[in-house]
């Protein structure tokens, strides 16, 4: 859905953000998960079970993939939102 770019001084300038539920993707046993869009770096940001985890749980590495620090169990809750490249 695009929405306007608040690092932008024109009102013309808008950005891609994108949401994706990655549920399906939760074992037990992965921890490295892929998006289906390219994301600019800095801008994923992933909630597990509703909540937002920060930079020290989620690392980028690559630009539609990232690393957990935690496992997600099947049947968690994982959401990916982020401003597509």
């Amino acid at each position: 859905m695009p929405v306007a770019s608040p690092f932008s001084s024109s009102t013309a300038a808008t950005v891609n953000l994108k949401k994706q539920d990655i549920s399906s993707d939760c074992d037990g046993s992965t921890t490295t998960f892929t998006v289906s869009s390219t994301y600019k770096s800095g801008t994923i940001e992933v909630y597990w079970n509703g909540l937002q985890q920060t930079s020290a749980e989620v690392t980028e590495s690559s630009d539609t993939t990232f690393t957990t620090s935690f496992t997600p169990q099947s049947g968690d809750n994982l959401v990916a939102v982020y401003v597509e490249k």
